[in-house]
């Protein structure tokens, strides 16, 4: 399991409930914001920013000391409740009355990332170019948009790892041009005469947005989930 990154509001300044409130609803208000142009970048930190609080909020929970009748027989004091945790974090009064409001603010967040990512998902479409190759290996993907922009990324071969997730696969980007149907098609033309074994993916997003730091969030998980489901890697 990687590291729990603890939120920068909680983290720095003086522990004061006003401040920290102000300072998460100053985060909240600026992911907000971001999460219609920078899907990628906003997305993380508010998955970040919730395992924390969850864990924060389930570590508290266990800190109570619960009432028990006797059991079986037993009394309480001779039952032993375990609770087994990877990581323990630093606790305090201030983010305990502060934790559940800030759950909601960044489930609410998560929903706006949600439905904004569905909204890109239905102006999507993502096929191969040509015939599907036999065996799994890197490849390019080519992503024309409503500005007659096309942008061109590359993705090494994944690596067959059933552990492998949407987010391990990274595509790169190579270059992004004015779309021209010579320019596209002789590129095509060029792969084709090496005989190259390069997976070829066409992506057409029919929604005006950003491509990098945004858009390319869904797409790099359609094109994962459609090699994913073709190769079973």
């Amino acid at each position: 399991m990687s590291k729990l990154k603890t939120p920068e509001w909680v983290e720095r300044g003086p522990l004061d409930l006003e401040y920290k409130t102000y300072k998460m609803l100053q985060r909240v208000g600026e992911l907000d914001s971001s999460i219609e142009t920078h899907l990628l970048k906003s997305l993380y930190e508010i998955d970040d920013t919730l395992d924390y609080l969850y864990r924060y909020d389930a570590q508290k929970a266990t800190e109570v000391e619960p009432v028990f009748p006797e059991f079986m027989g037993l009394p309480f004091q001779d039952l032993e409740l375990v609770f087994s945790s990877q990581e323990e974090l630093e606790t305090n009064d201030i983010l305990d009355k502060l934790c559940p409001k800030a759950i909601d603010k960044f489930e609410e967040l998560h929903k706006k990332c949600r439905e904004t990512w569905r909204e890109i998902e239905k102006n999507l479409s993502v096929s191969y170019i040509g015939n599907k190759k036999y065996f799994l290996s890197g490849g390019f993907v080519f992503i024309t948009t409503p500005d007659d922009m096309l942008h061109i990324y590359y993705f090494n071969k994944p690596s067959k790892n059933f552990l492998m997730s949407w987010k391990d696969f990274k595509m790169q980007h190579i270059k992004s041009e004015k779309y021209s149907e010579h320019n596209y098609f002789k590129k095509l033309e060029e792969l084709g005469d090496k005989k190259s074994d390069k997976i070829l993916i066409r992506v057409k997003l029919d929604l005006d947005t950003n491509v990098d730091g945004h858009a390319i969030t869904v797409i790099n998980n359609m094109v994962f989930s459609l090699l994913h489901r073709d190769y079973a890697f």
